[in-house]
């Protein structure tokens, strides 16, 4: 694998010429702003990485720039939602193959390990994530067919990709909005090449929106500040564009607070994404989806995955609430800390934690 850096006025310009040198199947690994001397300013610096024997694509060629190494769909066609109906065995093994099938990679490198150190933590996560399937399995298990007259409550998966053109972020002070969001903006600017609507409604708190400004400027897209329903409203409906939209902290005992938001975006096309500190208790994770209810969150967004050790919530909370995952954060940089987890990963993480799963994964490459 080769490693460069690249340098640009601007995060755009930066993204540009990995591009132009390495092709669509380059791999972002760490973003950062520097200073040229003492009067040359700012600049940007991107260290991008691709296999060796990697086919590098010219600027048109490939998909959009991916944060993974491959090349996503095309921008503006994400795969649609799937249509929420009872699931049959048929399917409920098609939702649980790729568990069984991350079970049988454990057991393999535990029977490659020896007798080591590494041997027990692994035995240890799989025995961890085990636990889990046998727990979460009667979640996904087919529902019923409702009586006469009454409506079903289909069963939802631990992840579910967003289809939305307008995201809305919720959630307590110090849950980490604001980043989080700076995060989807720059991926979808920067790497899909997207057009993006920075929305905030912070427009009363003292420098509210200056942390998301100097986000919007280092990525170079406008910020939007839309109070009023009608302003926001024009933003949510372009088609052409992605409109992420970020709310001022407060505190779910704020219901008034609360009220007053779930009447601003009444009626617009939002997707509510309810944004969880990893950190928090089963209870406090349950108290929050209530106290926003009024908002109607299709999404939870766990963030700080790099502040805990254990975060079993991140599948059980799903499966309790009804409310898949699409995102998960783990760390502060902009934007490559930021996940959109499959299943076996998600229980990966909720297993073993990220520091764990980081740590196998440097044993495991070290062997």
């Amino acid at each position: 694998m080769r490693i460069m850096k690249f340098e640009g006025a601007t995060m755009r310009d930066a993204v540009a010429k990995v591009k132009q040198e390495l092709g669509d199947q380059a791999v972002i690994v760490a973003t950062r702003q520097i200073r040229r001397g003492l009067i040359g300013g700012t600049a940007y610096e991107i260290s991008a990485a691709i296999e060796d024997d990697a086919h590098v694509l010219g600027p048109t060629g490939g998909g959009p720039l991916s944060a993974y190494g491959s090349p996503t769909s095309p921008p503006y066609a994400p795969p649609p939602a799937p249509a929420p109906t009872p699931r049959d065995d048929a399917e409920l093994e098609k939702l649980m193959a790729p568990l069984r099938s991350e079970l049988r990679s454990l057991r393999a490198l535990v029977r490659a390990s020896g007798d080591s150190r590494s041997t027990t933590e692994l035995r240890g996560e799989l025995a961890s994530l085990r636990k889990l399937v046998e727990t979460l399995a009667p979640t996904v298990v087919a529902t019923p067919a409702p009586a006469a007259g009454r409506r079903s409550t289909p069963s939802l998966a631990l992840t579910q990709p967003s289809a939305a053109r307008a995201i809305l972020l919720v959630g307590p002070t110090g849950a980490g909005k604001t980043t989080t969001i700076a995060k989807l903006a720059a991926r979808a600017a920067l790497i899909e090449g997207r057009t993006v609507h920075l929305v905030t409604l912070d427009d009363y708190r003292i420098g509210g929106v200056d942390q998301i400004r100097t986000f919007a400027e280092l990525i170079g897209i406008p910020l939007h500040v839309a109070p009023t329903q009608d302003q926001l409203r024009e933003l949510c409906e372009d088609e052409d564009a992605l409109t992420l939209v970020d709310t001022a902290g407060r505190s779910p005992r704020d219901t008034r607070a609360i009220a007053e938001l779930a009447q601003l975006v009444e009626g617009l096309p939002v997707e509510t994404h309810l944004v969880v500190p990893a950190a928090l208790s089963p209870v406090a994770i349950d108290d929050f989806a209530r106290r926003y209810r009024a908002l109607a969150p299709a999404r939870l967004l766990f963030t700080k995955l790099d502040e805990v050790e254990e975060v079993t919530e991140l599948a059980a909370a799903p499966a309790r609430l009804a409310l898949p995952v699409t995102w998960v954060t783990t760390g502060q940089a902009v934007p490559e800390d930021l996940e959109e987890p499959t299943m076996a990963r998600l229980l990966e993480l909720a297993a073993g934690g990220l520091h764990s799963t980081t740590k196998t994964a440097s044993k495991t490459r070290a062997a």
